[in-house]
């Protein structure tokens, strides 16, 4: 069901996208980045057996769409459309299914791949330079009634590349070819060309530290805390098949509990008809006894419904045709459930927070709104500063009319120039800035409940997972007592000693006691999973399956690269 691996060190996805969207680390980021990455991405593929890139075509197991009524076939099983046949689905099959036809599974891997596209689209201009250009013409005849005619024509050309730089300089090559024509031949057409280089670089506001560059650094950071964010969905959206599947076998267990009910009912009422006969009992009991019987088979009956409903939804869930002709694996699964028992955990809870501050994508998130708000104010510091731009730039023009291709560097012009400006008015650069100092002191406060509320989440996840468990152990002694009362109830009733209301009594005790311990067992286990979810424990493969870690998945290369993730300085831990 869920197996063991071992600790891969990163996430796979985040260097697949990578590599999908040509998303590399920039100069910016520096060489260790891009020696980590490639590093984990090797581990990775080695690890959990992901060689190819990260796709999102939606290929999901269905029948063809001209033939509605064709099986399809599930990982080597085939499942009908129709007729009484069903075939069983065990949960690790449910999981791949799910990972691959479920539309909601699918709709999150779009939309991260639509985010390494916009980074890719962003990251141009600061790798290489940007290119940019059009083509533009136009052609017009005036003809003047018993008068002349004018042809004109023009054609252009124009190209550049862009290249932007940290500290807030850009460089631009520029390309230009124009065409100026009658429409009467090539000696009366002329052709222009120009060749030109500028770069502006801000000297006070804007300038150094990295300004220019901020939102990009914001936009790579964040992608990678959005891919770490996407590896978190594919384990709790795994959790959640697997307590789906649960559901809907304790749903089944539910149902066959009642007819084994069912069946003791109908002995306890052939019983004590037999005794009323006999004037051993009074009527009342069999009365009893029917009435008895007859909710039980309402209850049958209500139970099928719900059954019937979870299935269909469950179906839903995965991707499946609502009439594809599947059922769970029970009782096999829940036989393995009983037989393995409430599994342990690894994390205890006094350690369980730290690991969770540690493990969690939502820390490093709410780390990074700390970061960045901190870093607003020294932004909305620097729009106090005037505006002092120097730009330098060259160009050369064409030898003559009818001769683009030559151009007359020793004839170049050369440009240098300063643009200065500072608004007297500074009130809206003030509001501004006070703003961020009071949206930094925000960011503090909400980090502090967020922590709190983390340590809330963790303490309440063990006391359920503990309370689950001891639930279970109690629920288990309670159907062997059940079981024995009823057995004695029996004997007692047929030797004259119990009436059968003892009998009806110990029977639905029964009934309950054996739905009990089934509903402690799957709480527990889903309880536990998701616990393990939030501590990092878990990890989904390629193929949609659980695996769990021996030790939590800390991210701590990430840590390396961006120290802030690990909290703010002096903030409530």
């Amino acid at each position: 069901m869920i197996q063991k691996c071992r600790d891969v060190g990163f996430l796979p996805a985040a260097v697949l996208l990578a590599a999908l969207a040509g998303c590399t680390p920039s100069q910016y980021a520096g060489q260790a980045d891009r020696d980590a990455l490639r590093t984990v991405q090797q581990g990775n593929q080695r690890a959990m057996g992901r060689p190819e890139a990260f796709g999102v075509a939606y290929k999901p197991y269905r029948p063809e769409a001209n033939e509605p009524n064709a099986p399809i076939i599930v990982v080597g099983k085939t499942i009908a459309m129709d007729g009484n046949s069903l075939q069983k689905l065990s949960l690790d099959e449910c999981l791949r299914i799910a990972s691959r036809n479920s539309r909601s599974f699918q709709l999150q891997k779009e939309t991260l791949y639509s985010a390494a596209l916009a980074l890719s689209n962003s990251r141009r201009g600061w790798d290489y330079p940007l290119p940019a250009g059009e083509i533009t013409g136009d052609a017009t005849r005036t003809v003047v009634n018993h008068g002349g005619q004018t042809n004109v024509g023009n054609a252009a050309v124009a190209g550049s590349l862009a290249r932007q730089f940290v500290n807030g300089g850009i460089l631009t090559l520029g390309l230009g070819v124009d065409l100026a024509s009658d429409l009467l031949g090539w000696k009366s057409t002329s052709v222009g060309s120009l060749v030109s280089a500028n770069f502006t670089q801000p000297l006070l506001a804007g300038a150094g530290r990295g300004l220019a560059y901020e939102n990009q650094y914001r936009l790579e950071r964040n992608f990678l805390l959005t891919v770490l964010e996407y590896e978190r969905f594919t384990q709790q959206f795994a959790v959640d098949i697997l307590r789906r599947y649960y559901a809907v076998v304790q749903e089944r267990d539910l149902l066959e509990n009642e007819r084994e009910n069912i069946v003791r009912l109908e002995e306890t009422f052939q019983l004590t008809k037999t005794l009323v006969e006999g004037g051993l009992r009074s009527q009342i009991e069999l009365d009893q006894a029917d009435q008895n019987l007859m909710d039980a088979r309402v209850r049958l009956m209500q139970d099928e419904r719900q059954y019937g409903d979870s299935l269909d939804a469950f179906k839903i869930t995965l991707g499946l045709p609502i009439r594809s002709r599947v059922e769970l694996d029970y009782p096999d699964v829940l036989k393995e459930l009983n037989r393995v028992g409430p599994l342990p955990v690894s994390v205890g809870e006094t350690e369980a927070f730290e690991v969770a501050m540690r493990s969690r994508s939502d820390v490093l998130r709410r780390a990074a709104t700390v970061r960045d708000t901190d870093r607003d104010v020294e932004i909305a510091a620097d729009a106090f500063l005037p505006t002092l731009n120097v730009t330098l730039g060259v160009s050369a023009a064409n030898a003559g009319p009818r001769d683009a291709a030559k151009v007359r560097f020793d004839r170049h012009t050369r440009l240098a120039s300063g643009t200065f400006q500072y608004d007297l008015d500074q009130t809206n650069n003030r509001d501004a800035y006070r703003n961020t100092m009071l949206a930094r002191d925000q960011a503090l406060r909400d980090w502090d409940e967020f922590v709190d509320s983390l340590r809330l989440e963790i303490r309440g996840s063990y006391r359920s997972l503990m309370l689950s468990k001891q639930t279970y152990e109690l629920r288990l002694r309670n159907v062997e007592i059940a079981k024995r009362r009823r057995k004695l109830a029996v004997l007692q009733q047929k030797e004259g000693q119990a009436s059968a209301r003892d009998v009806l009594e110990a029977e639905d005790d029964l009934r309950q006691a054996q739905n009990g311990v089934t509903g402690a067992l799957v709480s527990y286990t889903t309880t536990r999973l998701q616990f393990m979810t939030t501590l990092g424990l878990l990890v989904v493969d390629e193929k949609g399956m659980l695996h769990e870690r021996e030790k939590p998945f800390e991210y701590d290369r990430i840590r390396q690269r961006y120290p802030y993730l690990s909290g703010p300085a002096g903030a409530g831990r």
